[in-house]
């Protein structure tokens, strides 16, 4: 259920030349990749919410086809918003490019040059927004279901991997609205790939870890 790959990609796509096409892949890559894996840890965070909250009390069981249906709901609201993104920068085209292009620092007419990064644009900010929200009512659920029991500690991976998302992405934001003059296509390229590396590479390993060490401790008790 959980797949980071999408975001992946979404880096991926920047060692590719930019152009119009790859600027308006960029936004449906992340966004994609982004709701169907931490929608999928916030909807397993809800799941144990609820089963803690009932255990006493008539048992309320969250079915994973209830959780696939909650996270195709999300996925569709994600697929408009794109939609809405994609037709808002098709009519920027009429006045711009939404190729980001530099000035030339050693030409004396300011002649500019192309990047390899996509032009900002103030959208980018509702988008992040709408992330650091979704991030944050995943927190909201990890700490009513604090006391819950799962197996092989699934929670505490859970919410970690939430909490690394979240103080990465929102102090990536912070950094480059307050610094976006200063810094060059490279060093953004840069802060793009690392922080990559320490959000879907690392939920990967405390999704999956936990999971196969489990499973191997199982096969040598059997054994």
């Amino acid at each position: 259920m959980l797949s980071p790959t999408v975001i992946c990609r979404h880096v991926a796509l920047h060692f590719l030349q930019a152009s119009t096409v790859r600027c308006l892949l960029e936004p449906w890559c992340r966004e994609l990749g982004f709701i169907i894996c931490y929608g999928a840890i916030v909807l397993k965070l809800y799941r144990h919410l609820v089963e803690f909250r009932t255990r006493k009390a008539h048992r309320w069981v969250v079915r994973d086809l209830d959780l696939l249906r909650y996270l195709c709901a999300m996925i569709v609201a994600v697929l408009c918003y794109l939609a809405a993104f994609t037709a808002t920068s098709l009519d920027f085209l009429q006045y711009s490019e939404l190729v980001w292009q530099m000035d030339q620092p050693q030409s004396m007419d300011a002649e500019q040059v192309a990047s390899n990064m996509c032009r900002p644009l103030r959208w980018d900010y509702v988008t992040e927004a709408g992330e650091l929200l979704i991030l944050g009512f995943g927190l909201q659920l990890a700490i009513a279901s604090r006391n819950a029991n799962t197996q092989f500690r699934e929670r505490q991976f859970l919410v970690a991997s939430i909490l690394i998302e979240f103080l990465v992405s929102s102090t990536f934001y912070i950094l480059r609205f307050w610094y976006l003059e200063e810094f060059n296509p490279s060093t953004l390229f840069l802060a793009l790939f690392v922080r990559s590396q320490l959000t879907n590479t690392v939920t990967l390993g405390l999704i999956f870890l936990p999971k196969l060490w489990y499973q191997h401790k199982q096969v040598n008790v059997g054994g």
